[in-house]
């Protein structure tokens, strides 16, 4: 059988069915465990309970749909051309209600 302890004062906990179960978290004081009894109560235990239903985790999975397959796209021919738009910035200076815009 295994041992559990309270995770407030680190005692033995004789009663499993006194313990006060808390969900995880990972700012959670645990006091280290000694093998003295807990006097605590009820005893407190950060983790999820074993009377609980499963996690999600332990659900059925679905089965998976096949997806048909998709017919390839033929190759693009050779680009002959490829326009680029330069912008003078002293033409076109930034919006100055954008404070994103201009930013050095």
């Amino acid at each position: 059988m295994h041992t559990i302890h309270c995770h407030f004062c680190g005692g033995v906990v004789r009663d499993r069915a006194t313990i006060e179960y808390r969900p995880p978290r990972s700012s959670a004081q645990v006091a280290l465990p000694q093998t003295g009894t807990c006097t605590c109560t009820p005893p407190i235990v950060y983790e999820d309970s074993p009377l609980d239903d499963p996690p999600p985790d332990d659900e059925r999975i679905q089965p998976v749909e096949r997806v048909q397959p998709v017919a390839r796209v033929a190759r693009v021919a050779r680009v002959e051309r490829v326009e680029r738009v330069e912008r003078d910035a002293a033409a076109n200076p930034p919006d100055p209600s954008d404070p994103w815009k201009g930013a050095a």
